[in-house]
């Protein structure tokens, strides 16, 4: 009876990362992760009996790793411009880093074909929209931020901290930015979205 151990589940996992995204979701194969992974059909399967679970299990392992820890700082209780400025900071490095960028380039990708952007959206963005607007209603609820849908204004911030920089490096028309334009996009995004729902006047450098 073979012993499942964590250890051969994580090697399963990061040849699946690796497979996917070179490959894309549609063009993977199980036979190709196991291939990887260094062991046999069968017991790639008793770990995860599923494409699709294994896929959902590689997209929780690469939050966990890289974008989970970021949204830590959104619980450290500093005052709000500059835990919105360092998180979004933080958000953009992460979101522009090359794997990420690839894995959104397959999710446009697939989204089409099957329920697989249902599984990535709700392995990771929807997460952590959540925990974004958890933070909001938080500020709302102490007056730093104006009374309105916590949900609604989680969207309205991803979209001004994803627009121009993390839009062109989706679409290939630019190289990752730099610390200092990431940190200056930032700050003009926050601007525009304390204008929207800031009460009172954030300090600026």
């Amino acid at each position: 009876m073979r012993v499942k151990s964590e250890a051969k589940r994580q090697g399963i996992i990061d040849a699946a990362a690796a497979v996917f995204m070179e490959q894309g979701f549609s063009a993977t194969s199980m036979s190709e992760i196991a291939s990887r992974a260094g062991g046999s059909k069968a017991t790639l399967y008793s770990y995860f009996p599923s494409k699709e679970e294994l896929f959902c299990e590689v997209m929780r392992d690469l939050c966990a790793a890289r974008v989970q820890p970021v949204f830590t700082v959104l619980e450290t209780g500093e005052q709000l411009d500059e835990t919105l400025e360092t998180f979004a900071i933080g958000f953009l490095r992460e979101i522009l880093s090359p794997d990420l960028l690839a894995i959104r380039r397959m999710m446009l990708t697939e989204a089409g074909r099957s329920n697989i952007g249902q599984l990535f959206y709700n392995e990771g963005p929807k997460i952590g929209r959540t925990r974004i607007a958890h933070y909001l209603e938080q500020q709302m609820q102490q007056g730093l931020l104006k009374q309105a849908d916590p949900w609604r204004a989680t969207l309205h911030l991803l979209a001004l901290l994803t627009s121009e920089l993390a839009d062109e490096c989706l679409w290939g028309v630019r190289e990752k930015p730099t610390d200092q334009e990431i940190t200056e996009h930032v700050r003009s995004a926050l601007t525009v979205f304390f204008a929207a729902y800031g009460t009172q006047s954030i300090p600026q450098e």
